[in-house]
């Protein structure tokens, strides 16, 4: 009886194992032995969920939270010098101006401060794009894409489960990106728009213009002005 039982369960394994395989490529619908670990009722990234106000899936954190691991150093943003520099240049800290029209162009001043008192300025160098691309493939690529172009991990899961996150992930290669202000990415990274939350608690201020710099860097990739390209790299092309 025993050894019956066990050729009995080598069989049903063996079968299992032949027809079960997800690894192997078929147009035949895979058998599931545990579906549920293929289908789980779970709340996603960038989708809907007509049951919060605001339609979304992804829920914020409660107002004033400070996660522990989040990308942003209590002891830097709570520091009085911190709070000082946002409030010399709260521009940098908000994307928008004076008169709360957003910036449109990045800041010349950062939050930090020099030896001198001053505040240190702020370039786009190599050192801000590769800060920006860190950051961007971290928290922007699995939506938007590496390209930007919202061809990212999401949009491939939502196609094939349905998700309404198909369409809601932006391509931002479109003109109508391309011509937001420096500020106005900014804000969008900062506070989110429709379903996309917002990466404020997670990005620093310094962080945040770094990812604009790279997501400029990006859209030039594609589609490059000519009156941008360096004369002595033009004469290279034919």
């Amino acid at each position: 009886m025993y050894r019956y039982l066990t050729f009995l369960a080598v069989v049903v394994v063996a079968v299992i194992g032949f027809f079960g395989v997800q690894g192997k490529q078929s147009k035949d619908t895979p058998v599931y032995v545990f579906d549920d670990m293929d289908y789980q009722p779970k709340y996603k990234p960038q989708g809907e969920n007509k049951f919060f106000a605001d339609g979304r899936d992804a829920r914020p954190a409660v107002a004033g939270t400070v996660a522990r691991g989040s990308g942003l150093e209590p002891l830097q943003v709570f520091s009085a010098d911190y709070r000082r520099a946002e409030s010399l240049n709260p521009s940098f800290a908000t994307g928008k101006d004076a008169q709360g029209n957003f910036l449109a162009d990045f800041p010349t001043k950062s939050l930090t401060f020099l030896a001198s008192g001053e505040l240190a300025p702020f370039t786009v160098d190599a050192k801000t794009l590769a800060l920006g691309q860190a950051k961007y493939q971290i928290y922007c690529a699995v939506c938007h894409g590496s390209a930007a172009d919202g061809n990212g991990i999401m949009k491939v899961r939502s196609s094939i489960e349905g998700d309404v996150a198909i369409v809601t992930i932006a391509n931002l290669q479109l003109p109508l990106f391309r011509a937001y202000p420096q500020g106005q990415v900014f804000d969008v990274i900062a506070n989110g728009k429709n379903t996309m939350l917002g990466y404020g608690d997670k990005l620093t201020p310094e962080e945040r213009w770094a990812v604009v710099a790279y997501l400029r860097a990006l859209q030039l990739s594609q589609s490059c002005p000519p009156n941008l390209v360096p004369a002595a790299l033009k004469a290279t092309v034919k």
